[in-house]
């Protein structure tokens, strides 16, 4: 039995030895990399997929359950629709079947922290108290998580496409003033920088969009639409000006890529202000107890050796 655990552990060291430097290699040698191993893009039967299609068929796992649970739940509000369609276009979720997927996890969520108590009473095998009351709290709170959950993604996105939106105007003024059109601008800006951020990859859209035989007017006002960054839409405003009024775009460039620069710096300076204020939060709760417990302790000592002593 002996010899039988140390083979079974000399292998188990082996393998995990083994996969952690397999993984390791994978992460940190750009020559070994699992696309490498994968099958080439092209040679499938569906080929490379435009961004403005999604996938026909159906879901498997946890997103079929959640859809069908959706499907069941939805509402049939069209404004009500509507409005989950757009915040998760903002959030980056383009195919129109994530609305009926959000909502299957809202209801799905909840349903399973109601539960959740219940069967924490029924492992414990005793009667919880107020278990009503906190099942219903408990299915509350899950329902709004995925909430939650979309608005800090939709934020991070435009901070994201915040923080690249100036680098993109700079490229775009060099493309143009390189003698480029604005289309083959963006579609160059586009295509280079499609897996760096949100930006580059609606630009990536808004491109194919125009391909497609949409005007470009009305493809710039859904790329802000889109993002829903207010600078983002002044920049789009004025593009569609500059194409109205027939302004050299080249200078507009230039003036927006510098507005936006400034802007981006502005935001810099004034998270580097609020920054000592936001310490002091940790600071009061973490560090003057101390300080205090430090500075106090030996008087409230002596002060208790003086009063038993007058106490005998």
């Amino acid at each position: 039995m002996t010899t039988l655990t140390l083979l079974v552990a000399a292998f188990v060291l082996v393998g995990g030895i083994t996969f952690a430097v397999a993984a390791l290699l994978f992460r940190l040698l750009p020559a070994i990399k699992a696309e490498r191993l994968a099958a080439p893009a092209g040679g499938g039967a569906r080929g490379d997929v435009s961004i403005l299609r999604w996938d026909e068929r159906d879901a498997a796992g946890w997103r079929s359950l959640t859809e069908r649970l959706g499907r069941w739940l939805t509402a049939r509000d069209a404004t009500l629709l509507g409005r989950y369609r757009q915040r998760l276009v903002t959030a980056g979720f383009h195919d129109p079947r994530m609305v009926t997927v959000f909502l299957g996890a809202k209801a799905g969520i909840g349903l399973l922290l109601g539960l959740s108590y219940l069967v924490y009473g029924a492992l414990v095998q005793r009667a919880l108290p107020n278990l009503l009351p906190v099942s219903i709290i408990l299915g509350g709170l899950g329902f709004f998580v995925p909430e939650v959950w979309l608005r800090l993604r939709s934020r991070a996105r435009e901070r994201q496409v915040q923080h690249a939106l100036p680098d993109v105007l700079d490229m775009l003024m060099v493309c143009v003033e390189a003698g480029m059109g604005f289309d083959a601008a963006v579609a160059r800006v586009a295509e280079q920088g499609a897996k760096k951020s949100s930006l580059h990859g609606e630009l990536l859209r808004m491109h194919l969009e125009i391909r497609a035989g949409r005007p470009r007017e009305e493809a710039l006002r859904s790329l802000a639409d889109r993002v829903g960054s207010q600078e983002l839409r002044s920049v789009v405003g004025t593009f569609i000006q500059t194409d109205r009024l027939g302004t050299p775009l080249g200078k507009t460039l230039r003036v927006q890529a510098e507005a936006s620069r400034v802007q981006r710096r502005h935001r810099a300076e004034t998270k580097a202000q609020i920054a000592p204020l936001l310490m002091l939060i940790p600071t009061i709760l973490f560090l003057m107890p101390s300080f205090m417990l430090v500075a106090a302790a030996p008087s409230l000592l002596r002060i208790l050796q003086i009063l038993q002593t007058i106490g005998k």
